[in-house]
C-alpha cells in the first residue's frame, strides 16, 4: 500500500476502531518502513493470532468490488489481504464474501476468515460521508497516470511536453506530479531524477478511476453493427475504408486480435474525429444497448497516421480495463492480457528499461 492521504488515513483509523470493537480481538497496525511497501496488521486473541497485509480502498463501489475479485484471482496473495474501506454495501459484501476476500469498513461491517477467527457482520448503515478522492485519481490526473504507466521515463519530461502528450492543461501537471510523490508513487533518486514506484497498485487504482470517472467523460456514442455485419468483420472493414490510421481498436475485439483464438462479444473504438462520419463509413447504427463503444482517445498522437497500413490497437492498459470485471469470457481475456503484457511491465522487480506498452496488429 502506498503512502496514505489524509482521507485514506481517516478510513484506516476508523476501520482500526471497528476492529478494536470486536470481542477478543487486539489489532496492531505496523506501518512499513518505506511508503511503497505498505503496512501490515497483526490480530491477537484467545483464539490465536494472524497477520494481514492492508489494502486501502477509499470508496467500495460495485465496480471496485468486481475489480478486487479480478485482482484476487489474477494474483492470489501470499499472505492474507484485508480490505479496509469506507463502507461495504450488502451487494458488495456478497461479491467479496463469495470470493473469500476479507474486509472491514468504518461502520463495522466485516468478513474475517482465519484459523480460529470467524467474523461476519453485515447490515450496518453508513455513518458518514465518503471521503473524496485526491486530485490524482480524478479525470485530469488519470490521463497523466495513463501516460506515466506506459512511459515511466516521462516523469522527467518537461511540464509542457507532459501536458501536450497527455492532453492536459499545463497548470494541471505540477499538482498531479506532486501528489504522486506525496503518495509514494514517484520518488526522486540522489541525482534528482524521478522514478515511478509501486506500479502495480498505481495501475489498479488507475483502472478503477478510469472505469468510474474518466471513461464516462470519454464516451461519445454507443452503437451496433448493421444486421449483416459481424463484429469480427469490423477490423477488415476498417482497413477497407482506410481508417486504420485514424482509430484504435480496443475492448474484447482488440484483446481478441492480440490473443487470437477467441470470439469477442463487444468492442471499443478510440477515435479523434467526428463519430457520426466514422459510424457511416463502418456501417454502425446508434443503439444505447449496442455492443460497440466509441470513446475519445486518450493518446492524441496514436491513430492519426494516414500512411499507417496496419490496424492500431489500444494499449494493454486500456485493453485490460475494457475487458476486466465483465462476464467470464471477458475476464479471461483480461487475465491473459495482464499476464502476457502487463505483469512484467508493472512488476517492481523488473529490471527492464521502461517501454511504451503499446502493440499493433499487422
Amino acid at each position: 500500500m502506498a503512502q496514505s492521504t489524509a482521507h485514506e488515513r481517516q478510513v484506516l483509523d476508523l476501520c482500526l476502531a471497528s476492529l478494536h470493537a470486536l470481542p477478543d480481538c487486539r489489532p496492531e497496525f505496523i506501518p512499513a518502513p518505506e511508503p511503497e511497501a505498505g503496512g501490515t496488521l497483526e490480530m491477537h486473541g484467545s483464539w490465536g493470532c494472524c497477520r494481514y497485509r492492508i489494502v486501502a480502498v477509499t470508496r467500495m463501489t460495485p465496480l471496485a468490488a468486481e475489480l478486487s475479485v479480478h485482482r484476487h484471482r489474477l494474483d492470489p496473495p501470499s499472505i492474507p489481504h484485508l480490505i479496509m474501506t469506507d463502507y461495504v454495501s450488502p451487494g458488495c459484501g456478497e461479491t467479496l464474501r463469495q470470493e473469500g476476500i476479507e474486509y472491514i469498513d468504518t461502520a463495522g461491517n466485516a468478513f474475517l476468515r482465519q484459523p480460529g477467527l470467524l467474523v461476519e457482520i453485515s447490515g450496518r448503515k453508513k455513518a458518514s460521508r465518503t471521503p473524496k478522492a485526491g486530485r490524482v485519481f480524478q479525470p485530469t490526473g488519470l490521463r497523466l497516470i495513463h501516460l506515466l504507466l506506459r512511459k515511466p521515463e516521462a516523469l522527467n519530461w518537461s511540464y509542457r511536453r507532459l501536458s501536450k502528450e497527455a492532453g492536459l492543461a499545463l497548470g494541471a501537471v505540477g499538482p498531479v506530479l506532486k501528489e504522486l510523490q506525496q503518495r509514494g508513487f514517484a520518488q526522486a533518486d540522489d541525482n534528482g531524477r524521478l522514478h515511478l514506484r509501486n506500479r502495480t497498485e498505481l495501475f489498479h487504482r488507475w483502472e478503477i478511476g478510469y472505469l468510474e470517472r474518466l471513461r464516462p467523460k470519454l464516451l461519445l456514442d454507443t452503437c451496433r453493427p448493421a444486421a449483416d455485419l459481424a463484429l469480427t468483420a469490423l477490423p477488415d472493414l476498417i482497413v477497407k475504408q482506410g481508417l486504420q490510421g485514424q482509430l484504435q481498436v480496443g475492448g474484447e475485439l482488440g484483446a481478441a486480435l492480440v490473443l487470437q483464438g477467441t470470439r469477442p462479444q463487444r468492442a471499443t473504438l478510440h477515435i479523434q474525429d467526428d463519430p457520426l462520419a466514422l459510424m457511416l463509413r463502418l456501417r454502425l447504427m446508434p443503439d444505447a444497448g449496442g455492443n460497440i463503444s466509441l470513446l475519445r482517445t486518450l493518446d492524441p498522437r496514436r491513430g492519426k497516421d494516414p500512411n499507417n497500413a496496419r490496424l492500431t490497437l489500444a494499449d494493454p492498459l486500456l485493453l485490460h480495463a475494457e475487458t476486466t470485471g465483465g462476464d467470464n469470457h471477458a475476464d479471461e481475456l483480461a487475465q491473459q492480457i495482464y499476464q502476457r503484457y502487463l505483469a512484467r511491465h508493472l512488476s517492481p522487480r523488473s529490471t527492464q528499461q521502461s517501454q511504451d506498452a503499446t502493440h499493433e496488429s499487422g
